[in-house]
């Protein structure tokens, strides 16, 4: 499996490690930042979403400082299906109920009190990529209602 990562400068050291744990067991394309420096996350969601619509990769992930920024970004391109990512439960259903090929991680928010780490968003990305999509007739079909909404509003 081939998975695009990124993130901004607020979830660059976290996705640094995060790359490197993955990197033992799947294909990374780190699209960057490759620095703590201040930059514009638009643009690095951009370049996830775009490998995953043209095929180079299957699967994206996103850091920024809440995940939402990365999350409304990615969301703005045809046939991504990307989620907020903040518990064991998130990840299984963002898969399973959302078949989602983008996961988004907050890494400067706490969650219940919990410090967002590697070693847990690499949890939770295991989780993500280790769930399948239901075979469920109720996800299936919201799955097709969100392609229509696609077709009707992509331009």
């Amino acid at each position: 499996m081939i998975i695009a990562v990124s993130s901004d400068h607020a979830g660059y050291k976290l996705k640094t490690q995060l790359v490197e744990m993955l990197s033992k067991e799947y294909k990374i394309i780190d699209f960057g930042t490759f620095s703590d420096e201040s930059c514009d996350y638009p643009y690095y969601a951009k370049k996830v979403a775009l490998s995953i619509q043209n095929g180079e990769a299957e699967r994206g992930i996103l850091l920024c400082s809440t995940g939402e920024g990365m999350c409304i970004v990615a969301n703005k391109f045809k046939g991504i299906r990307a989620g907020l990512c903040f518990s064991d439960e998130t990840a299984r259903l963002l898969s399973e109920h959302n078949f989602a090929n983008i996961i988004c991680f907050p890494t400067k928010v706490k969650i219940n009190g919990l410090e967002i780490t590697a070693e847990l968003l690499y949890k939770w990305t295991k989780i993500w990529l280790s769930t399948e999509n239901s075979n469920e007739e109720r996800h299936k079909r919201r799955i097709q209602q969100i392609k229509l909404i696609e077709e009707e509003n992509f331009k």
